[in-house]
């Protein structure tokens, strides 16, 4: 199996400063999740520590916490891995954590949300921003990622550090799958925050939830419509 099929753009490079694992770390999930590299690549540490110019150390500690998320996996006597794509049945549990999840979330943001919170999720869903990426070469990705800081911005509102974490670590494994290759699944996804943003910003918990938990199903929806 050849060596990991990187990306040779200038978007993976690090700024040339004193690097820091976490910068490796993000440099190797941003590849990852929008599948830069590409699944089952094999992810040798000498070949990633010389295309970001780093030592082999913090690409090692950067691999370990990816494993942990699930994004690679270390295999006996071959190294690591990235992980392959997840099965239908992986999906749809992970849309069964979030469906339990994200609706309380929703609720709880509603009634704790500062008012700079809110408009941070506002800025976030912004129609007019989503019409300016649109068209740009790289737009699923930064589609994806920006649904993602939707949804970590909701669980931030609702006020447990811990809890975004774990949903930031699904979010991040589901990526691969949902970088907007359409528009039309990018128009109505953002269509279904902005009405859990308006359940937010009216204080209704109960509106919240309920917005919410309908996007997730219609997320599951498209999602399974895409890997068909």
């Amino acid at each position: 199996m050849p060596d990991t099929p990187l990306d040779p753009s200038p978007d993976l490079s690090i700024p040339t400063r004193a690097v820091l694992a976490d910068d490796v770390f993000d440099a190797l999930k941003d590849a990852l999740v929008t599948r830069r590299i590409e699944p089952g690549a094999r992810m040798n540490i000498d070949a990633l520590a010389r295309q970001l110019h780093v030592s082999n150390t913090p690409v090692r500690q950067a691999l370990g916490r990816l494993e942990a998320l699930g994004l690679v996996v270390k295999v006996p006597y071959r190294g690591f891995l990235a992980s392959q794509l997840l099965d239908s049945r992986t999906i749809a549990e992970l849309y069964d954590f979030r469906l339990i999840l994200e609706p309380t979330l929703a609720a709880r943001a509603a009634l704790r949300h500062s008012p700079e919170g809110a408009d941070r999720l506002e800025s976030v869903c912004d129609i007019d921003a989503l019409a300016d990426l649109a068209g740009r070469p790289d737009a699923g990705r930064l589609l994806g990622a920006r649904d993602i800081e939707f949804h970590r911005g909701v669980a931030t509102e609702a006020g447990n550090s811990a809890i975004v974490d774990q949903l930031t670590a699904a979010l991040d494994r589901m990526m691969r799958y949902t970088l907007y290759d359409r528009q039309t699944a990018a128009d109505l996804a953002w269509n279904e925050h902005r009405a859990v943003l308006h359940a937010i910003r009216r204080r209704d918990a109960e509106g919240a939830a309920d917005a919410m938990r309908q996007h997730l199903h219609n997320g599951l929806d498209r999602m399974r419509d895409a890997i068909r």
